[in-house]
């Protein structure tokens, strides 16, 4: 997720050099790491997130509320490895074509879209906890669908919306470029409202919900603490126990919520400052120019990757935490592996071994 700023910074530097075919090759030779590298994500993203809708749509155990929020989120991570990271090459190599002008709104699209998910299955969870009992009336599959309806619609809105008002085909713009172009105040206004919104936002609410989750745990084992009798070994074992258990049962929402922060935020926080930086005046610009230049690099070298390596580890995370899903892999992949190490052939072999 690079900003405006970053994607024209750069652009800008390459449309002088594409004119011709050996700074082309050149430019092809010179992206070969990050082609190479996003083909293993796209790849990657492909297996885990196809798995992971294949399972959920075959087998009807798996058919639940919460396992649907999940299937969506997985195919919005399917997307993204099918229509930003394996067609990668192709916008390096011929930078004319309707996925140079569509990538960077696909890309804002899809990654938006699992952000959003993250927030609802966090807002999910919460209601959990606040209503056990009415749970299944408020949750109920009109309510998820109607959701889900309204975040694919949100993210695709707010993606594509440059495209059809003010970010056009920039008159200076070569034959070999990109036309991704706009005034800098109408992208400044737009990233600011879709980073804020979509990316942010989501990442607030995770934080509340998982906060407020994990706060209700350890207020109702200071409950149960202030009615024990500390004295009696079997009470202090069964304390230890219980503050086991609700750190244990904290531990998704930690590692769900860390590794959001950790791979995606870094970018956006770059992407954002970078944009702002961009469009101060110029004697401001050069004063913070060596800042503005960090962030150029470390948002396109490195960060990037980063945050777009997330949609390929999102479907491990879940499935390693869902008990459901996790058992149907190990009943669908685990039974032909011990069926196959009690061949005869593999008997005999360990015999003789």
């Amino acid at each position: 997720m690079e900003s405006f700023t970053t994607c024209t910074t750069y652009q800008s530097v390459q449309n002088d050099s594409v004119t011709d075919d050996p700074s082309r090759s050149t430019s092809i030779i010179r992206e070969m790491p990050q082609i190479m590298y996003y083909e293993i994500v796209g790849f990657t993203a492909l297996l885990t997130n196809g798995t992971l809708v294949h399972l959920i749509l075959t087998h009807r155990k798996l058919w639940k509320i919460h396992n649907v929020k999940l299937c969506s989120m997985s195919t919005s991570g399917l997307f993204f490895a099918l229509l930003f990271c394996l067609p990668y090459p192709i916008t390096v190599i011929y930078q004319v074509n309707f996925l140079c002008y569509l990538k960077n709104p696909l890309r804002n699209f899809l990654m938006s879209c699992i952000c959003l998910h993250l927030a609802l299955i966090a807002v999910d969870r919460t209601i959990t906890i606040i209503l056990p009992f009415s749970y299944s009336k408020v949750v109920n599959r009109k309510y998820t669908y109607v959701c889900l309806t309204i975040i694919w619609l949100t993210a695709l809105v707010g993606s594509f919306y440059p495209l059809f008002t003010f970010r056009t085909q920039g008159q200076n713009s070569t034959k070999n470029s990109c036309p991704t172009s706009g005034e800098i105040t109408d992208e400044l206004t737009y990233t600011l409202a879709f980073y804020s919104f979509c990316f942010l936002g989501p990442l607030l609410i995770m934080i509340s919900c998982y906060g407020y989750i994990f706060f209700i745990s350890l207020r109702h084992l200071k409950m149960i603490n202030n009615h024990q009798i500390p004295s009696f070994l079997l009470v202090h074992n069964r304390k230890s126990q219980l503050i086991a258990r609700r750190f244990k049962a904290a531990v998704p929402f930690i590692i769900i919520t860390g590794t959001f922060i950790a791979l995606v935020v870094p970018q956006i926080i770059c992407s954002m400052v970078a944009l702002i930086l961009g469009s101060l005046p110029f004697s401001i610009r050069v004063q913070s120019l060596q800042l503005l230049i960090n962030c150029l690099k470390a948002s396109r070298y490195g960060l990037r990757e980063l945050a777009f390596s997330y949609p390929a580890l999102n479907p491990l995370i879940y499935v390693y935490f869902s008990r459901d899903i996790r058992h149907e892999i190990i009943n669908k992949f685990g039974r032909p592996l011990a069926y196959l190490s009690r061949t005869p052939n593999t008997t005999a072999t360990f015999r003789t071994a």
